[in-house]
């Protein structure tokens, strides 16, 4: 058996049990409004980011001759 085998099935069970705790959070406890407030903040601040660094990137790169 390759060794990628046994680690991706432990990321696909991982992957499993994350989905269905944040579902659960988000569905069946009255902490779901806050954990949607998060996961939309956490998804801003990267595409935030993102855009930040490319800005950056445009902004410091040499001038073409």
């Amino acid at each position: 058996m390759r060794k990628s085998k046994p680690a991706g099935i432990i990321v696909l069970v991982i992957s499993i049990l994350a989905f269905s705790g944040y579902a659960y959070v988000l569905l069946a406890t009255e902490w779901g409004v806050m954990a949607m407030e998060i996961t939309v903040l956490i998804i801003v601040g990267t595409l935030a980011t993102i855009m930040a660094w490319i800005g950056y990137t445009m902004a410091t790169a040499p001038k073409e001759s």
